[in-house]
Protein backbone atom coordinates (compact mmCIF):
# COMPACT_ATOMS: atom_id res chain seq x y z
CA UNK A 1 0.00 0.00 0.00
CA UNK A 2 1.32 3.61 -0.82
CA UNK A 3 2.75 5.42 1.64
CA UNK A 4 1.22 9.52 1.81
CA UNK A 5 2.23 12.02 3.86
CA UNK A 6 1.04 15.29 4.24
CA UNK A 7 2.75 18.37 5.54
CA UNK A 8 0.30 20.80 7.23
CA UNK A 9 -1.95 18.46 8.10
CA UNK A 10 -3.31 20.15 10.91
CA UNK A 11 -4.45 22.74 8.64
CA UNK A 12 -7.86 22.51 6.70
CA UNK A 13 -6.34 21.55 2.98
CA UNK A 14 -4.33 19.04 4.51
CA UNK A 15 -7.08 17.66 7.30
CA UNK A 16 -9.19 17.54 3.90
CA UNK A 17 -6.28 15.76 1.55
CA UNK A 18 -5.86 13.33 4.75
CA UNK A 19 -9.70 13.00 4.43
CA UNK A 20 -9.69 11.86 1.21
CA UNK A 21 -6.75 9.80 1.39
CA UNK A 22 -7.85 7.52 3.92
CA UNK A 23 -10.93 7.45 2.23
CA UNK A 24 -9.48 5.14 -0.64
CA UNK A 25 -7.69 3.08 1.63
CA UNK A 26 -4.29 4.22 1.73
CA UNK A 27 -1.62 4.53 4.97
CA UNK A 28 -1.43 8.12 5.75
CA UNK A 29 1.04 10.51 7.94
CA UNK A 30 0.08 13.95 9.40
CA UNK A 31 3.15 16.30 9.39
CA UNK A 32 2.37 19.64 11.63
CA UNK A 33 4.22 21.39 14.72
CA UNK A 34 2.21 19.47 17.34
CA UNK A 35 0.61 16.82 17.21
CA UNK A 36 -2.36 15.50 14.20
CA UNK A 37 -5.99 16.95 14.44
CA UNK A 38 -7.00 14.01 12.13
CA UNK A 39 -9.15 11.10 12.46
CA UNK A 40 -7.79 7.97 13.69
CA UNK A 41 -5.57 5.55 11.96
CA UNK A 42 -3.47 8.57 11.18
CA UNK A 43 0.65 8.69 12.06
CA UNK A 44 0.59 11.62 13.74
CA UNK A 45 4.80 13.00 13.08
CA UNK A 46 6.19 16.81 14.35
CA UNK A 47 8.24 18.48 12.77
CA UNK A 48 9.81 21.90 11.52
CA UNK A 49 9.79 22.20 7.87
CA UNK A 50 12.15 25.14 8.19
CA UNK A 51 14.47 22.25 9.38
CA UNK A 52 16.00 20.50 6.53
CA UNK A 53 16.64 17.54 8.96
CA UNK A 54 13.29 17.34 10.63
CA UNK A 55 11.99 17.26 7.07
CA UNK A 56 14.06 14.76 5.75
CA UNK A 57 12.51 12.79 8.47
CA UNK A 58 9.24 13.34 8.07
CA UNK A 59 9.47 12.39 4.23
CA UNK A 60 11.10 9.25 5.06
CA UNK A 61 9.32 6.07 3.68
CA UNK A 62 7.00 8.25 1.90
CA UNK A 63 6.17 7.28 -1.92
CA UNK A 64 3.79 10.76 -1.83
CA UNK A 65 3.99 13.70 -0.14
CA UNK A 66 1.97 16.72 -0.28
CA UNK A 67 2.88 20.30 0.88
CA UNK A 68 -0.13 21.90 1.66
CA UNK A 69 1.17 24.32 4.89
CA UNK A 70 0.01 27.60 5.11
CA UNK A 71 2.25 30.50 6.28
CA UNK A 72 1.38 33.45 7.90
CA UNK A 73 -0.49 36.24 5.37
CA UNK A 74 2.29 38.58 4.87
CA UNK A 75 4.93 39.48 2.47
CA UNK A 76 7.92 39.61 4.65
CA UNK A 77 6.63 36.01 6.09
CA UNK A 78 6.53 34.70 2.83
CA UNK A 79 9.87 35.98 1.93
CA UNK A 80 11.37 34.98 5.14
CA UNK A 81 9.83 31.15 5.13
CA UNK A 82 9.07 29.86 1.44
CA UNK A 83 11.93 29.57 -0.18
CA UNK A 84 13.40 27.57 2.93
CA UNK A 85 10.47 25.28 3.47
CA UNK A 86 10.13 24.60 -0.71
CA UNK A 87 13.85 23.93 -1.00
CA UNK A 88 13.66 21.18 2.36
CA UNK A 89 10.96 19.57 0.54
CA UNK A 90 12.39 18.99 -2.45
CA UNK A 91 15.71 17.83 -0.90
CA UNK A 92 13.78 15.29 1.15
CA UNK A 93 11.65 14.15 -1.53
CA UNK A 94 15.10 13.50 -4.07
CA UNK A 95 16.88 12.24 -0.85
CA UNK A 96 13.79 9.89 -0.59
CA UNK A 97 12.63 8.94 -4.17
CA UNK A 98 9.64 10.48 -2.96
CA UNK A 99 6.79 12.11 -5.30
CA UNK A 100 5.72 16.09 -4.37
CA UNK A 101 2.51 17.09 -4.60
CA UNK A 102 2.42 20.99 -4.29
CA UNK A 103 -1.16 22.55 -3.71
CA UNK A 104 -0.87 26.30 -5.17
CA UNK A 105 -3.00 29.14 -5.34
CA UNK A 106 -3.68 31.47 -8.71
CA UNK A 107 -1.46 34.56 -7.07
CA UNK A 108 1.76 34.08 -9.77
CA UNK A 109 -0.90 34.25 -12.48
CA UNK A 110 -1.38 37.79 -11.83
CA UNK A 111 -3.91 40.15 -13.53
CA UNK A 112 -5.99 38.74 -16.36
CA UNK A 113 -8.75 39.49 -18.25
CA UNK A 114 -9.38 36.06 -19.56
CA UNK A 115 -10.72 32.76 -17.35
CA UNK A 116 -7.73 31.27 -15.18
CA UNK A 117 -6.72 28.04 -16.78
CA UNK A 118 -3.98 25.87 -16.73
CA UNK A 119 -2.41 27.77 -19.57
CA UNK A 120 -2.44 31.02 -18.27
CA UNK A 121 0.77 32.64 -17.97
CA UNK A 122 2.78 33.55 -14.92
CA UNK A 123 3.11 37.27 -14.80
CA UNK A 124 2.29 37.84 -11.18
CA UNK A 125 1.36 41.91 -10.40
CA UNK A 126 1.86 41.78 -6.93
CA UNK A 127 4.80 40.99 -4.55
CA UNK A 128 3.50 37.76 -2.82
CA UNK A 129 2.81 36.60 -6.66
CA UNK A 130 6.09 37.07 -7.31
CA UNK A 131 7.11 35.00 -4.49
CA UNK A 132 4.86 32.16 -5.27
CA UNK A 133 6.30 32.20 -9.23
CA UNK A 134 9.61 32.27 -7.81
CA UNK A 135 9.15 28.99 -6.10
CA UNK A 136 7.50 27.26 -9.24
CA UNK A 137 10.48 28.26 -10.85
CA UNK A 138 12.78 26.40 -7.99
CA UNK A 139 10.29 23.11 -8.64
CA UNK A 140 11.05 23.32 -12.68
CA UNK A 141 14.61 23.74 -11.64
CA UNK A 142 14.81 20.98 -9.33
CA UNK A 143 12.96 19.01 -12.21
CA UNK A 144 14.80 19.53 -14.90
CA UNK A 145 18.52 19.22 -12.97
CA UNK A 146 17.84 17.14 -10.18
CA UNK A 147 14.82 14.69 -11.69
CA UNK A 148 12.47 16.08 -8.84
CA UNK A 149 9.10 14.06 -9.47
CA UNK A 150 6.33 17.29 -8.83
CA UNK A 151 2.93 17.78 -9.55
CA UNK A 152 0.75 20.67 -8.39
CA UNK A 153 -2.82 21.32 -7.35
CA UNK A 154 -3.91 24.88 -7.74
CA UNK A 155 -7.21 26.44 -6.66
CA UNK A 156 -8.77 29.84 -6.73
CA UNK A 157 -9.67 31.18 -3.35
CA UNK A 158 -11.46 28.40 -0.94
CA UNK A 159 -14.11 28.09 1.35
CA UNK A 160 -14.95 25.04 3.69
CA UNK A 161 -16.40 24.12 6.97
CA UNK A 162 -13.90 25.48 9.44
CA UNK A 163 -11.63 26.90 6.81
CA UNK A 164 -10.24 29.88 9.26
CA UNK A 165 -8.35 31.37 7.04
CA UNK A 166 -10.87 31.99 4.52
CA UNK A 167 -11.69 35.29 3.75
CA UNK A 168 -15.30 34.40 2.76
CA UNK A 169 -15.41 32.19 6.21
CA UNK A 170 -14.02 34.98 8.26
CA UNK A 171 -16.06 37.88 6.46
CA UNK A 172 -19.46 35.95 5.59
CA UNK A 173 -19.95 32.50 7.30
CA UNK A 174 -18.93 34.00 10.62
CA UNK A 175 -20.66 36.70 11.04
CA UNK A 176 -24.02 35.19 9.81
CA UNK A 177 -23.70 32.67 12.70
CA UNK A 178 -22.86 35.81 15.35
CA UNK A 179 -25.85 37.62 14.24
CA UNK A 180 -24.09 39.74 12.24
CA UNK A 181 -24.33 41.57 9.04
CA UNK A 182 -22.23 39.42 6.34
CA UNK A 183 -19.33 41.62 4.53
CA UNK A 184 -17.94 41.57 1.27
CA UNK A 185 -14.58 43.25 0.22
CA UNK A 186 -14.34 45.57 -2.33
CA UNK A 187 -17.37 44.99 -5.38
CA UNK A 188 -20.37 42.34 -4.58
CA UNK A 189 -21.00 42.75 -8.34
CA UNK A 190 -17.99 40.74 -9.96
CA UNK A 191 -17.96 37.51 -10.34
CA UNK A 192 -15.57 35.52 -7.98
CA UNK A 193 -14.26 31.76 -7.95
CA UNK A 194 -14.51 30.18 -4.71
CA UNK A 195 -12.97 26.62 -4.59
CA UNK A 196 -14.34 23.67 -2.01
CA UNK A 197 -12.30 22.99 0.58
CA UNK A 198 -13.21 19.03 0.35
CA UNK A 199 -13.09 19.27 -3.19
CA UNK A 200 -9.09 20.52 -3.07
CA UNK A 201 -8.61 17.81 -0.55
CA UNK A 202 -10.59 15.07 -3.05
CA UNK A 203 -8.58 16.59 -5.74
CA UNK A 204 -5.24 16.01 -4.22
CA UNK A 205 -5.68 13.05 -3.35
CA UNK A 206 -6.33 12.38 -7.41
CA UNK A 207 -3.73 14.20 -7.88
CA UNK A 208 -0.79 11.64 -5.79
CA UNK A 209 -2.34 8.31 -6.79
CA UNK A 210 -3.76 8.94 -10.41
CA UNK A 211 -0.39 8.26 -13.10
CA UNK A 212 -2.55 10.75 -15.42
CA UNK A 213 -2.04 13.58 -12.98
CA UNK A 214 1.84 13.03 -12.77
CA UNK A 215 4.11 16.00 -13.76
CA UNK A 216 1.33 18.86 -14.54
CA UNK A 217 -0.62 21.67 -13.23
CA UNK A 218 -4.13 21.10 -12.81
CA UNK A 219 -7.24 23.27 -11.50
CA UNK A 220 -9.12 21.88 -8.88
CA UNK A 221 -12.59 21.03 -9.60
CA UNK A 222 -14.92 24.52 -8.86
CA UNK A 223 -18.00 25.76 -9.49
CA UNK A 224 -18.76 28.23 -11.78
CA UNK A 225 -18.50 31.54 -10.59
CA UNK A 226 -21.03 33.79 -8.88
CA UNK A 227 -20.88 37.07 -7.72
CA UNK A 228 -20.22 38.38 -4.28
CA UNK A 229 -24.13 39.57 -4.04
CA UNK A 230 -25.09 35.97 -5.34
CA UNK A 231 -23.00 34.59 -2.47
CA UNK A 232 -24.26 36.78 0.23
CA UNK A 233 -27.89 35.79 -0.78
CA UNK A 234 -27.09 32.25 -0.68
CA UNK A 235 -25.51 32.79 2.51
CA UNK A 236 -28.39 34.70 4.25
CA UNK A 237 -31.49 34.33 1.49
CA UNK A 238 -31.72 38.13 1.80
CA UNK A 239 -30.33 39.92 -1.80
CA UNK A 240 -29.74 43.05 0.36
CA UNK A 241 -28.67 41.95 4.19
CA UNK A 242 -24.75 42.79 3.40
CA UNK A 243 -22.12 45.44 3.69
CA UNK A 244 -19.89 45.93 1.18
CA UNK A 245 -15.96 46.74 2.59
CA UNK A 246 -14.79 49.33 0.23
CA UNK A 247 -11.00 50.18 -1.30
CA UNK A 248 -11.47 53.41 1.12
CA UNK A 249 -12.34 51.87 3.97
CA UNK A 250 -9.54 48.95 3.31
CA UNK A 251 -7.59 51.53 3.18
CA UNK A 252 -8.37 53.76 6.19
CA UNK A 253 -8.21 49.98 8.22
CA UNK A 254 -4.52 49.47 6.87
CA UNK A 255 -3.36 52.25 8.75
CA UNK A 256 -4.22 49.58 11.97
CA UNK A 257 -4.45 46.18 10.57
CA UNK A 258 -1.69 44.33 9.40
CA UNK A 259 -4.15 41.94 7.41
CA UNK A 260 -5.97 44.77 5.92
CA UNK A 261 -2.17 46.24 4.77
CA UNK A 262 -1.32 42.75 3.17
CA UNK A 263 -4.52 42.68 1.48
CA UNK A 264 -4.14 46.20 -0.58
CA UNK A 265 -1.86 44.62 -3.09
CA UNK A 266 -4.24 41.53 -3.95
CA UNK A 267 -7.07 44.04 -4.63
CA UNK A 268 -7.41 43.54 -8.35
CA UNK A 269 -8.82 40.22 -7.62
CA UNK A 270 -11.86 41.36 -5.98
CA UNK A 271 -12.31 44.53 -8.18
CA UNK A 272 -12.41 43.06 -11.44
CA UNK A 273 -13.83 39.59 -13.07
CA UNK A 274 -11.73 36.66 -10.56
CA UNK A 275 -12.38 33.25 -13.12
CA UNK A 276 -11.14 30.26 -12.30
CA UNK A 277 -11.89 27.70 -15.02
CA UNK A 278 -11.18 24.17 -13.78
CA UNK A 279 -12.65 21.92 -16.59
CA UNK A 280 -9.30 20.07 -18.01
CA UNK A 281 -9.73 18.23 -14.20
CA UNK A 282 -13.07 17.99 -14.19
CA UNK A 283 -12.72 16.03 -18.06
CA UNK A 284 -10.13 13.89 -17.02
CA UNK A 285 -10.99 12.98 -14.15
CA UNK A 286 -14.77 12.80 -13.95
CA UNK A 287 -14.83 14.63 -11.04
CA UNK A 288 -17.54 17.26 -10.80
CA UNK A 289 -17.18 20.68 -7.84
CA UNK A 290 -19.95 20.33 -5.15
CA UNK A 291 -22.27 23.50 -6.35
CA UNK A 292 -22.20 26.31 -3.79
CA UNK A 293 -25.48 26.26 -2.33
CA UNK A 294 -24.70 22.83 -0.87
CA UNK A 295 -21.03 24.17 0.04
CA UNK A 296 -21.69 26.83 1.92
CA UNK A 297 -24.64 25.35 3.69
CA UNK A 298 -22.29 22.41 4.73
CA UNK A 299 -19.71 25.40 5.92
CA UNK A 300 -22.23 27.30 7.76
CA UNK A 301 -23.31 24.23 9.80
CA UNK A 302 -20.11 24.36 10.66
CA UNK A 303 -19.86 27.86 11.47
CA UNK A 304 -23.14 27.85 13.48
CA UNK A 305 -21.06 24.61 15.78
CA UNK A 306 -17.78 26.92 16.53
CA UNK A 307 -20.07 29.92 17.30
CA UNK A 308 -21.72 28.49 20.72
Amino acid sequence: MTTHVVLGGNGVVGRETIAALLARGHTVSSVSRSASASSAGVTSIIADLLDAASVIDAVQGAEVAYLTVGVPYSTKAWRRDWPTIMQNMIDACLAHGTRLVYFDNVYAYGRTDAPMTESTPIRPSSKKGALRASLLATLDTAARERGLDYTIGRSADFYGPGAATSVFNTFVLDNVAKGKAPVWLYDSSQPHSMTYTPDIGEALAVIGTDERARGQAWHVPTAPALTGAEYLELATGDKLAHKTMSTAAIRLGALFVAAARESLEMSYQNTAPYVFDSSAFESTFGITPTPYRDGIAAAQDRAAVLAR
